[in-house]
């Protein structure tokens, strides 16, 4: 798992965006650049239950897990949205491209026809083909997206040779493994606090937005909207800085790993 994640980590800090060595000759360690995209925003409020909508409640886990990585001097972060707007699907990729991030968070609320579902959920790319279920969700988080492109604002398909399509195969798996190595970690941190577990929490899918980014990725489900306890809880303060403390945890300890193997 560290050297598949070290070898990637490293290439994407050795960027220029970085500072330069101090006069001591002491290179700092560099921080790690993390993205955070809360989903949905402005008419598009995502999954909604009565007043309860799926774009509020990311943007306030959001912003509160930006505080948490922000007063940890490893991390630079970036959120996608800052109010309640909309953004397409590409722009979201196109700024973690941007600013070089290192990891993509993109945060999420679910919803469910079975009054029964609930708890968290982390989505990362699939290398194999996609069940029923997460086609579904699939379809639903890419709607806006394939909005766009019927309104010619998607991206643009380009020719590509051979030689490219294979590199960009190798780096799509190595990407892939890396993302489920964050996804595995973020779920293990919000275990170690939860009540009970959600063993089926770990998901692939052919989600536009963690497929489109170069980098480590993961959509987290919050949890469900639709469900009579969970959907209320999601919206309490207290209960989102819990959420985003677990994944401050989580990501604190990826990056911990990553440091770590460099370091050998």
């Amino acid at each position: 798992m560290l050297s598949l994640m070290s070898s990637f980590i490293v290439l994407s800090l050795a960027g220029p965006a970085h500072a330069s060595a101090p006069s001591d000759g002491v290179l700092p360690a560099p921080k790690l650049h993390v993205v955070i995209d809360p989903g949905h925003g402005g008419v598009d409020k995502g999954a909604a239950r009565g007043a309860i909508r799926e774009s509020h409640i990311a943007l306030s886990v959001a912003k509160k897990l930006a505080d948490r990585l922000r007063d940890d001097g490893r991390f630079a972060v970036t959120l996608t949205r800052e109010a309640d707007v909309a953004l397409t699907l590409p722009e979201r990729a196109a700024i973690a491209k941007r600013v070089q991030a290192d990891l993509f968070v993109s945060i999420h609320a679910n919803a469910s026809e079975d009054p029964r579902a609930h708890g968290v959920e982390f989505w990362f790319q699939n290398q194999l083909p996609a069940d029923e279920e997460s086609l579904f969700l699939a379809s639903r988080e890419n709607q806006s997206h394939e909005g766009d492109v019927r309104r010619g604002r998607g991206a643009a398909v380009t020719a590509k040779s051979d030689v490219a399509r294979i590199i960009e195969d190798l780096r799509r798996n190595h990407r892939i493994a890396s993302s489920g190595d964050l996804s595995r970690t973020l779920l293990a941190e919000w275990h170690s606090k939860a009540r009970r577990r959600n063993k089926h929490a770990i998901r692939q899918g052919p989600l536009f937005v963690v497929s489109e980014v170069h980098v480590p990725s993961v959509l987290v489900e919050l949890g469900f909207v639709s469900h009579e306890s969970e959907g209320p809880r999601l919206t309490d303060p207290g209960h989102q800085s819990l959420m985003a403390g677990n994944l401050y945890e989580g990501i604190a300890k990826f990056a911990a790993a990553v440091a770590a193997d460099r370091s050998r």
